[in-house]
């Protein structure tokens, strides 16, 4: 019970519990989605790992602390979940937009994730592919693989050096979630740290803009 209750209050952390996505519920709802699937516990975490927002930093605390699973399985399990939805951004995303802007709804709520996506990528439009494997390999609130897929799109980068670059980044990831993991309360202790520093700079640099 005790590695448990470490996995989901490390996940929660690696997540940002702050951020209004999380607490709007989608966190419980898609754990209990998935958990009524009658799916192997592999296959869970592969699902997770898929998601939005959770991708392998709240698939990996979850699948080692929470179904026991070895750490090498549930490793290899969340990277390769990760990257599944990639593939389908940088490849079908054009399309998807182009039908979107014929729709003002879809093309306001398009434009308000773009502009977040711009804000939040900074090292990757200075560093290009090194910036999207680094943005990709902090395991924080809005970064990772979705987020980097999406402003690699909006940037233009060639699409085989975006797949290549992402991968990398999300293997780095998997190894700091993975370690988090393994210091079980320690790890927790510095995912909460660390947020507390990037809430702490997001704030002082939104007071001093304005």
């Amino acid at each position: 019970m005790e590695k448990l209750i470490t996995g989901i209050l490390l996940m929660i952390l690696l997540l940002g519990i702050t951020q209004p996505l999380y607490a709007s519920g989608l966190k419980e709802k898609i754990q209990t989605s998935v958990n009524h699937f009658g799916v192997s516990d592999e296959v869970k975490v592969l699902l997770i790992s898929m998601t939005p927002v959770f991708e392998l930093r709240g698939a990996i605390p979850i699948g080692v602390l929470g179904y026991q699973l070895p750490l090498w399985k549930v490793v290899i399990i969340a990277v390769a979940g990760n990257m599944v939805p990639i593939f389908l951004i940088l490849l079908f995303f054009d399309g998807f937009t182009r039908i979107c802007y014929k729709v003002p709804f879809l093309y306001r709520m398009l434009e308000a994730l773009f502009r977040r996506t711009r804000r939040k990528s900074a090292v990757i439009e200075k560093y290009q592919e090194l910036g999207l494997m680094l943005f990709v390999a902090i395991p924080l609130p809005v970064t990772g693989a979705w987020t980097g897929s999406l402003a690699a799109y909006l940037m233009g980068l060639d699409f085989w050096k975006s797949i290549l670059f992402i991968f990398l980044g999300v293997c780095i990831a998997a190894v700091v979630v993975s370690v988090l993991t393994l210091l079980g309360w320690i790890g927790a202790a510095i995912a909460l740290v660390a947020l507390t520093i990037v809430f702490s700079r997001g704030f002082i640099n939104k007071k001093n803009t304005r």
